[in-house]
Order: structure tokens, then sequence, then C-alpha cells
């Protein structure tokens, strides 16, 4: 059955979004008690299970062997430290607020694009990138709740963010979606595994199910982004990431009663304006074609 593979990557992304905002409900209610080391150890453990489960079923060593193993660690050292910056943020910002600030990363892509896959960076690239950031400093307004190290986190988790995810795409050049999630998490599990005993506080059987839970939801996300950046250019499913301030809106005000005020919600406005602004430029600069795929 045919299928055409930017859609494909666009509903790849649709999936890792609603489980990333699940994923960071999860990190907010959990930030309350414990360390961001120990959160990373515990997701990054049982995101791990599932795709050496599935090796162990499939028999699927051989899709599992790299030359770039040193790309994949430096991959995780900078996705550890991105985690680190969230979870931080989510314990000290409403979540509307902390993605807010992070939807630097699309912009960050296109800067990262250029020297990791070799994409020009336009004038209308720039463009975006200066409403964009008119947005952040918005945001940021002295006073606010936002200009604090927590909103500083949230920025710099932003940006190493777009930075592990123009890698995971240099990779998918070579490696198989599968190949890449393992050594990932394999990667993550190993790292924030070594600063366990500093940090190690032992979870109730209530909150076990919710680290299990967030490994799971947390796995799929993984997974399903992964999957998006190797279907699709970056500049197409990366704006994609802007629901995420539409689901993390509403979950905030479910569960802890936050609203973003009119300053966060100008500084997303021209955000996602800009990230939107950046789509429709590159797909006139650089038209794409559908061309159908067969599926495995």
């Amino acid at each position: 059955m045919p299928s055409y593979p930017i859609y494909r990557g666009m509903a790849a992304m649709f999936v890792a979004v609603i489980c990333y905002s699940i994923n960071d409900a999860l990190i907010k209610w959990l930030s309350d008690t414990y360390h961001p080391v120990q959160i990373i150890f515990c997701r990054s453990l049982f995101v791990f299970l599932i795709p050496l489960g599935m090796a162990f079923q499939k028999q699927s060593w051989e899709s599992l062997k790299s030359n770039k193993k040193k790309y994949h660690a430096l991959r995780a050292v900078i996705t550890v430290l991105s985690m680190v910056f969230y979870i931080y943020s989510f314990g000290h910002l409403p979540l509307a607020d902390a993605y807010a600030l992070a939807y630097v990363a699309p912009f960050f892509m296109a800067l990262f694009s250029s020297p990791l896959l070799g994409e020009k960076v336009t004038l209308h690239a720039w463009i975006a990138i200066a409403i964009g950031f008119c947005g952040v400093l918005i945001m940021m307004r002295p006073g606010s709740t936002v200009c604090s190290f927590g909103g500083l986190s949230a920025f710099v988790a932003g940006v190493l963010y777009a930075l592990s995810l123009v890698m995971s795409r240099k990779l998918s050049q070579t490696e198989s979606d599968f190949s890449i999630t393992l050594w990932f998490m394999g990667a993550c599990f190993v790292i924030s595994g070594l600063l366990m005993p500093f940090y190690w506080q032992m979870p109730s059987l209530n909150e076990w199910i919710l680290f299990v839970a967030l490994g799971s939801v947390g796995g799929a996300a993984v997974m399903a982004i992964t999957r998006a950046f190797s279907l699709a250019p970056a500049f197409i499913v990366g704006p994609l990431d802007y629901l995420t301030f539409v689901f993390g809106t509403l979950i905030g005000y479910m569960i802890w009663g936050d609203v973003p005020d009119a300053f966060v919600v100008t500084g997303v406005f021209l955000l996602i304006f800009g990230g939107l602004y950046l789509v429709y430029q590159e797909a006139r600069r650089k038209p794409f074609v559908l061309v159908p795929a067969l599926v495995e």
C-alpha cells in the first residue's frame, strides 16, 4: 500500500507531541519530590527496556551495529543536559511558560542544520530567528516569573534539544530508527546511572507506577520523533512541536490551575509566527515532492 513519507513524518511528529506532553506532565509531578538525575535515570531505564526487549524478540542485533558510536554518545550527553535543564524549569515554571521559552528550538534547528546537514541558512531564516528572539525578550521581561533561572533553563534546554534533533536527522542518514533509539537511551541510562549514587531516593509503589508510565510514554515519544525526522525535513516537522504549548496549557490548567499571562501568549505568538514564516519560505525556496513509498 503506497504512502507519502512527508505525511507519515508529520503524523509521527504529532504522536510524539502528544506523548511528550504527557511525559512532561509526569516529570513536573515527580520533580516536586525527586532530583532531575533520578528522573532521567528511571525514565531512561524503562525507555531502554522497550527497544531492548524488541531486539531480543526480533533478534535484530545486526541492525544495532554502528560506526558512529562516539556521535551517539555525544548526542546522548547533549540530550541528558537538555533534560536536566527541562526538568529544572518544569519544577519552577508552569508547563506552558517552560514550553514557550523552549520554542527557540526550531530556530536553532535552522542554525544547526547548516554545519551538520549542509543546509544553507537563508535571509528568511534570519528574519524568522529575529522574530522569535523578540518573542523571547517579551516573555523574559524583568520582573516576570519567566525572567528567572527557571526561564533561562528552559531556553538552554530548547537550544540543546534543537541540536539533539538535528544530530538525530544526521544519524538517520546511515542508521536505522531502531538503532538510534536504542543507542541513545542506552547511553542516557549509563550517563545518569553514574550519577545515581548521589541522588537516589526510594520511590513508593504509586511513584514506581508513575516512573513506569513515564518510561513507556517517553519511549513512544523518542521512537516517534526519531521516525518523524527520518521521514521528513527538519523545517517541516519541527514547527509541529508548537502544539505542545496547546496541550501543555490544557494539562497545566486542569492539574495545577496554571494560566499563561498576556506577555507569554504574545511571545508565543511571535515564536509561532516566526516558525510558520520559516516553513513557508523554505517550502517556496526548496519545494519537496511527495514521492510514494511502499510500506515495509
